[in-house]
């Protein structure tokens, strides 16, 4: 089999204003930098079979306010989010980060939820291959956390499904990337996670978002992936975390029968991506 699929991530749509992040400068308009990346992934030869979009959806807690915006004030901007995503090409698989609401996010984007505030993890199945998607979300932390009946639902799919190959994405990154900015805010379990997934030889990538930044950390069989945000990034040299005004950029993974390849393109600032 071969196919394509995209991992977009941090999207941050926030209708009513721009975001202006506390360790910068500048204003960044989160909306027009999603729009390119939707209009560069519809450039894409061949285009996705789907895509799966990482967490920190919608974000208007991070424009200036009083107090913390109500689930009604959320979901504007979770409307805004699936008007622009309309123009992709494929169909799309969400997750959440720490970021999100989860009531708005059920409302807007997942109208089979069992619950007001359930959790949103799953797995599907897609030209042999199986891909899982974990929900991290601690309310109220910027950390994540996979809780055990979380844990405990992946145990018993990872054991049904040896025989499929399979890749798992999450918001938050669980091992260690070494920049003490961020590394106090991945899967406070993240360890555990691994070793239960080092367990289960079929798990090829484990994919994140969360950091704005790309990187690659190998551990035993399994490879951790991070994409870069769709809208602005993080300094890969700063301990203490700089906000950097794009580019946006997003993640192409490519499979051919066994062989799994990727890369991120980057959107270069006079409007082009790199195609």
């Amino acid at each position: 089999m071969r196919f394509r699929l995209v991992h977009l991530t941090d999207t941050h749509i926030m209708v009513g204003g721009k975001w202006r992040p506390r360790s910068a400068d500048f204003e960044f308009d989160t909306e027009a930098s999603l729009r390119r990346v939707v209009a560069t992934v519809r450039m894409l030869d061949p285009p996705p079979a789907f895509a799966v979009l990482g967490g920190d959806l919608a974000s208007p807690d991070l424009l200036p306010r009083d107090r913390p915006p109500t689930a009604e004030e959320w979901e504007p901007s979770y409307r805004r989010l699936a008007e622009i995503l309309g123009e992709l090409p494929c169909p799309i698989h969400f997750l959440v980060g720490n970021h999100d609401h989860r009531v708005a996010f059920n409302r807007v984007l997942r109208r089979d939820a069992p619950a007001a505030d359930a959790p949103h993890y799953y797995a599907f199945d897609h030209e042999g291959y199986r891909f899982v998607a974990l929900d991290s979300q601690e309310t109220g932390q910027a950390g994540g956390f996979v809780d055990p009946a979380q844990l405990a639902w992946l145990e018993r799919d990872l054991a049904r499904h040896r025989e499929r190959p399979t890749i798992l994405f999450v918001h938050h990154h669980p091992w260690p990337l070494g920049l003490r900015w961020i590394d106090t805010m991945r899967i406070r379990n993240g360890d555990a996670l691994m070793t239960m997934l080092q367990g289960h030889a079929q798990v090829r990538w484990v994919v994140c978002g969360h950091v704005h930044l790309d990187q690659v950390i190998e551990g035993g069989r399994l490879t951790m992936l991070t994409t870069p945000s769709t809208c602005l990034q993080m300094s890969k040299v700063s301990q203490a975390g700089k906000a950097l005004p794009g580019p946006p950029a997003f993640r192409v993974i490519d499979v051919a029968g066994d062989a799994l390849s990727t890369r991120v393109l980057h959107l270069r600032d006079d409007g082009s991506g790199e195609l």
